[in-house]
């Protein structure tokens, strides 16, 4: 069997949906090494494909471009139908518009632009929707990462339950409970000694202004609070969320930018509790990743969350600024014993979640089994 995989997102960016398509493609093709593989970069071989291009079953096409409709639309949509497959398979978005064929497998991580629309700008929001709605018409498959989002991707598209399959994220073996932050790590990222972690593109769909709400207000009623550490990209509206909050509360909240995946696990690990507020996600992979560092997880209790994090979180509800100041007190106050058992069943929670069995359900999906 031919099958072409499109890695072209990853020269772009790098958020879950990314690193979800890298990480069950390189699985896929370590465990089904009879197939013929064609995978498709933009500007520049992924460094996690410079061996398996080596492989004689592996051929790589470079593609060249910067604008990414033009890339999307057109050059990668000419190249598709020079290459004949078997599979075409689009893990981080769906295929090209234009593109065509009975035979593509495409996923649809959740239906944000449907969902939150106030979390995109009105171009982004058509340009997704048309992509969509074509993805839900046309592929042989879709595929989505949770249960929550096959309901929403039934319920809006109207697709029939037999055309979604559900593939989970996984958590990569680097993330564990054994991890430690060595002094360079702090150095690098400037962390201070204790501190609150939260962990996404920093942007309001991912909620963070009602964390910041939350730790503001307790500052200013007077808890002694650990600093606040927000790791990721800044996404646009950053400075507007800020402009509210004086200054004493400014010097406690610290900006890492994007963090190597080296030195994530170590980041995880050192957090005093990681905070998720999210308000809505298709899977949601830190609070896992953290989970499996041995850390504490406050989480909203939105949309796929309870499904993915199960009994091992501490939840709070949704846009309810008093019951997360109150969990977050209270997670920072935990008894040892009830600390070290949540901590337990998170270790365990996110051992469930392996990118190597979520591969082979891919390859069911290809054969036509599921």
């Amino acid at each position: 069997m031919k099958i072409v995989f499109d890695l072209t997102p990853l020269a772009d960016n790098f958020s879950g949906i990314e690193r979800f398509a890298m990480n069950i493609c390189e699985e896929y093709i370590n465990q089904f090494n009879s197939n013929d593989y064609i995978l498709i970069f933009k500007n520049k071989v992924h460094e996690r494909f410079i061996e398996i291009c080596k492989q004689s079953n592996v051929k790589y096409y470079i593609l060249k471009g910067r604008n990414k409709l033009i890339f999307n639309q057109i050059i990668l949509t000419l190249k598709l139908y020079k290459i004949p497959a078997d599979a075409y398979v689009f893990l981080s978005f769906p295929d090209p518009i234009l593109f065509f064929s009975k035979n593509t497998y495409t996923a649809i991580h959740d239906l944000g632009c449907w969902d939150c629309p106030d979390s995109m700008t009105t171009l982004s929001r058509l340009y997704f929707k048309a992509s969509y709605r074509k993805a839900m018409w046309l592929s042989k498959k879709i595929i989505t990462v949770s249960m929550f989002s096959k309901s929403r991707i039934q319920s809006v598209g109207k697709v029939n339950a037999d055309k979604i399959s559900v593939i989970y994220n996984g958590v990569s073996s680097s993330f564990n409970h054994t991890i430690n932050c060595p002094d360079n790590i702090f150095k690098k990222y400037q962390l201070p000694v204790d501190y609150i972690l939260t962990l996404s593109t920093i942007e309001p769909r991912k909620n963070l202004t009602l964390l910041l709400d939350a730790y503001n207000q307790l500052i200013e009623e007077g808890y002694k609070m650990p600093d606040l550490v927000l790791a990721g990209r800044k996404g646009w509206k950053m400075n507007e969320m800020l402009k509210e909050y004086g200054s004493g509360t400014h010097k406690h909240i610290h900006f890492t930018g994007f963090i190597d995946d080296i030195d994530l696990p170590s980041v995880y690990a050192a957090a005093k509790c990681f905070v998720f507020p999210s308000k809505y996600e298709g899977f949601g992979i830190p609070p896992l990743e953290a989970m499996a560092c041995g850390t504490t997880v406050i989480s909203s209790n939105a949309a796929s969350m309870p499904e993915v994090l199960g009994d091992a979180a501490i939840y709070f509800e949704t846009e309810n600024l008093h019951d997360l100041k109150c969990k977050l007190i209270e997670t920072l106050n935990m008894a040892s014993s009830q600390k070290k058992s949540i901590i337990a069943s998170g270790i365990k929670r996110a051992s469930l979640y392996q990118w190597h069995n979520e591969a082979q359900k891919l390859d069911l999906i290809i054969k036509g089994d599921r």
